[in-house]
């Protein structure tokens, strides 16, 4: 049996080997000390907790730990949960082979295993000074290990009983564990700013992301909040990069070109991507000639730096159908996914073409850390883009669909973008955004730059779409220089149920134009805000909210430090 790119074996291996450099982590000795300091401090911080009695269940044994090694500690714990989880899983799915969700389920929780140990690989002993960067990137990795686990919940939420109860319980105790981790890393690591300004843990803190005082460069300086406006590199972006995204692609040196009359290595992306080295630092690209492309594909987390090349938007596509009504999860439906570090996409479409009938179905799932798109087109309906998770970039590209039609849990900043909403089926409402922060301290969300939201032709006769709604309880989006169209229904946003999120979301709109833009018809919840101060939005900038200048550059992609 197999699990994504895992075969059963293969995935115990792997949740072992972490156990196994956890317990090897504390026998060296980790700063941990028994004694009752450890224990009052354990209390004391425990406390603060989100899931405070899963805390200290998780701690108890770590007793004298210090304020320095407790997040270390912390986030070393949920190893144990994700082992359960995993085992949980694996029975489950032997049991009910028929449910395609726990096939989703396993991958994810190697995924979650990886993000933790990669979490505790990059500070060693926390007993030192993290670096800013540092601590963005255990931010991020514990993150997208909660979005994960909340993934594979997702996966049966629509089923009851027996089989939901197999991976429920489990799930729930994970996503504590690293919920608590989140916190308590936050707790003594304020230096990272968590999306308030402040730096401190949000957990009881029903508007996440509402805090002043940050430092950082204006967002203010472009006068023109159209596409295509204003272009600069960012300054992690090398040279080679640069110049990928910049010339023709004839002109490129390229590893592998896909042809479907033959004239390439490859007839199809998925050879292609078969033989593509893993690991790889250097940049290895695969342009793929003009040409529709029907296949589902997925690029491993082991194929790092891959770089896909079309011909043109209007002249690559890659495009199939699958979709939840079929029987498929959303996150299985998708026509590409992508989860290599460092993936970049230029001058190609990803679309699903199941039509608005077969509800979710997504053209591209990206769970790829440093992730950028660049002239891309994105074509479906519902779900058509999901932003997983890590941080990801997109300039220039077309986003086309219906309902919550750019959806996930990343940290995820879309600049010069067009959205295009389309005609919606009769029982259905447009909203273009679904985000999936459901932990106040997850350094995640959309934000959305210098865009153009519009409707379609076949709009015209109903013309009328929310920005978005609240998925998870933090939802969090902002719209930033933004030209609206009339399309944008006058209250902006819509509620997902009742009041659910509607106190603790962060929705929020700065400076935009067009006639949707108008604010006196605006949803008057407390997670909604019109953004007035530049220490607000400074927080989501490229920078600042992605750490973009660190990695953006070796893209090739130009991006807007300033808006």
């Amino acid at each position: 049996m197999r699990f994504g790119s895992y075969s059963a074996s293969q995935v115990v291996w792997v949740l072992s080997a972490a156990i196994l450099t956890m317990s090897v982590a504390a026998w060296m000795g980790i700063a941990i000390f028994h004694n009752g300091s450890g224990v009052k401090l354990i209390d004391s911080s425990c406390k603060k907790t989100p899931y405070p009695e899963a805390c200290v269940s998780a701690l108890q044994s770590y007793e004298g730990a210090n304020s320095k090694n407790l997040a270390h500690i912390t986030v070393k714990a949920s190893l144990a949960g994700a082992q359960e989880a995993h085992n949980a899983t694996l029975k489950a799915a032997s049991e009910f082979p028929e449910f395609m969700a726990f096939e989703d389920c396993i991958g994810l929780f190697v995924d979650a295993v990886d993000h933790v140990n990669r979490s505790m690989a990059e500070v060693p002993g926390l007993d030192m000074n993290p670096s800013k960067a540092q601590i963005a990137n255990v931010k991020t990795w514990i993150s997208a290990a909660l979005t994960d686990v909340e993934t594979c919940l997702d996966g049966f939420r629509e089923t009851t009983g027996t089989v939901m109860a197999k991976v429920e319980e489990h799930c729930q105790s994970l996503s504590r564990s690293l919920s608590n981790a989140l916190y308590v890393f936050q707790l003594y690591f304020p230096d990272n700013d968590n999306g308030s300004g402040s730096g401190r843990p949000l957990f009881n803190n029903p508007h996440p992301g509402s805090g002043y005082g940050f430092s950082g460069r204006p967002l203010l300086n472009n006068p023109n909040p159209h596409p295509g406006s204003g272009f600069s590199f960012p300054p992690w972006m090398s040279r080679t990069d640069r110049r990928l995204l910049q010339v023709p692609a004839l002109e490129l040196q390229v590893n592998a070109t896909v042809a479907q009359d033959g004239s390439g290595q490859y007839n199809t992306i998925g050879e292609a991507l078969m033989h593509v080295p893993s690991h790889a630092s250097e940049r290895y690209v695969v342009y793929v000639k003009a040409g529709v492309y029907e296949e589902n594909l997925l690029l491993y987390k082991e194929k790092t730096n891959v770089m896909l090349l079309g011909d043109g938007r209007d002249r690559t596509i890659v495009a199939s159908s699958k979709n939840v009504k079929d029987g498929y999860t959303t996150f299985a439906s998708a026509t590409f996914a992508a989860s290599g570090k460092g993936f970049i996409a230029r001058d190609i479409t990803f679309a699903n073409f199941a039509g608005p009938h077969k509800n979710q179905a997504v053209a591209l799932r990206v769970g790829a850390d440093l992730s950028a798109f660049y002239r891309c087109n994105f074509i479906g309906f519902q779900n058509t883009l999901y932003v997983h998770s890590l941080r990801q970039f997109y300039r220039e590209c077309n986003i086309y669909g219906t309902v919550d039609f750019i959806l996930g849990n990343a940290a995820a900043i879309f600049q010069n973008c067009t959205i295009i909403v389309r005609a919606p089926m009769g029982n259905q409402t447009n909203t273009i955004t679904a985000q999936g922060r459901n932990d106040p301290n997850q350094n995640t969300g959309f934000s959305i730059q210098n865009c153009s939201i519009v409707a379609s032709k076949d709009l015209a006769p109903v013309r009328s779409a929310y920005l978005g709604k609240p998925w998870k309880l933090f939802s969090r989006t902002v719209i930033i220089h933004s030209f609206l169209g009339d399309v944008i229904h006058p209250a902006g946003w819509l509620e997902w149920s009742e009041d659910y999120g509607l106190e603790r979301v962060y929705f929020g709109e700065y400076m935009n134009s067009g006639p949707g833009s108008k604010l006196d018809g605006r949803v008057g919840w407390g997670g909604y805000r019109v953004i007035k101060r530049v220490e607000e939005v400074n927080v989501f900038s490229v920078d600042n909210f992605i750490s973009g200048a660190t990695w953006l550059p070796s893209s090739g992609i130009p991006f807007d430090h300033e808006l």
